[in-house]
């Protein structure tokens, strides 16, 4: 099969385009041709060697998001009929997405809706479960609150926006350019903050809640924004995080988190805890995967440099 590999951690030069043994299944997992597969932010970390990732054999297949069709089922998939062949299916693949065929748990797929594209569908899995964790399960967002999304053209942002409008809050969010801003009030934002006009952004945020701040803040951009977030936040307030794209060392005024009741809460992945619930929302089309771009999958270098241009809005699609 067709994949893009690396044989050794860099820049996107060192993508490789060319063939690999399509790969084998286990008794619980499945065999997909992906028909699409997205980009996240965690492959560039791991394609150039930050953040502790590291590459595994010669022919190391990056990518998590998958979209596509069920070419094979392993032998207890098929004895308890999860899934057959035939099957549109989205969800976070095993071993890399960036190829022609991938191996997935049952676990972490779902069915896909009868009139959602493979490229939207693989611009679902990983950012909104992302951002259902944060948002709904661990900092239970609550109707009617203030909440602030940072990085509105980010995958994560973008999914987040629309999670917390569908839960009945004012959505305030950031972004680096007027038309970002303008493509997240599309999806639900209701305030936009250009963080290059006001690098403060805390003041904006305080200027559109009454000076008070907000109840919940979702971050994923880490030590850049950290001390302008926790400015940000009302007394009682709430600030979940699952990423450190900018840095992971922060200073924390520990007087003003006990004086003020504020709460810092983490927050991982949980597919397939998360995947079934809110894709009974996408179901309804209540929340709808966000595409910028489309590539071939042979352009996955070109991808990956609008990707660390951040001159995007939402996810970015590799299509084999």
């Amino acid at each position: 099969m067709k994949a893009i590999y690396l044989s050794e951690q860099g820049g996107a030069e060192k993508f490789i385009y060319g063939d690999v043994s399509e790969p084998a299944i286990e008794q619980d997992e499945v065999l997909v041709r992906i028909r699409a597969a997205s980009i996240n932010r965690r492959d560039a970390f791991e394609r150039e060697g930050s953040h502790g990732l590291r590459l595994h054999g010669a022919h190391h297949i990056l990518g998590i998001d998958l979209a596509g069709e069920v070419e094979e089922v392993g032998s207890y998939v098929a004895h308890i009929g999860r899934f057959k062949k035939g099957d549109r299916v989205l969800g976070t693949g095993v071993g890399g997405t960036y190829a022609e065929y991938g191996r997935a748990g049952t676990e972490r797929l779902h069915p896909m809706p009868e009139w959602m594209s493979f490229e939207e569908a693989a611009a679902i899995p990983t950012v909104f479960s992302a951002a259902w964790q944060a948002l709904v399960v661990r900092a239970r967002i609550t109707f009617g609150e203030d909440v602030l999304v940072m990085a509105a053209g980010s995958g994560v942002g973008s999914a987040a926006i629309q999670i917390a409008k569908h839960a009945g809050c004012r959505v305030l969010t950031t972004a680096s350019s007027q038309d970002k801003l303008e493509r997240a009030r599309a999806i639900g934002a209701d305030v936009g903050i250009n963080y290059r006009e006001h690098p403060e952004f805390s003041k904006e945020v305080l200027a559109n809640t009454g000076g008070a701040g907000v109840d919940l803040i979702y971050e994923h951009i880490g030590q850049s924004v950290f001390e302008q977030c926790f400015r940000s936040l009302k007394r009682g307030g709430r600030l979940v995080t699952n990423g450190v794209t900018a840095g992971h060392l922060v200073q924390l005024h520990l007087g003003v988190l006990w004086t003020r009741e504020l709460s810092l809460i983490g927050a991982t992945m949980h597919p397939e805890r998360d995947l079934p619930v809110l894709m009974r929302v996408v179901e309804r089309q209540q929340l709808r995967g966000v595409v910028d771009r489309v590539f071939p999958l042979r352009e996955a270098a070109e991808a990956h440099r609008v990707l660390e241009s951040n001159q995007f809005f939402g996810k970015l699609i590799l299509v084999p």
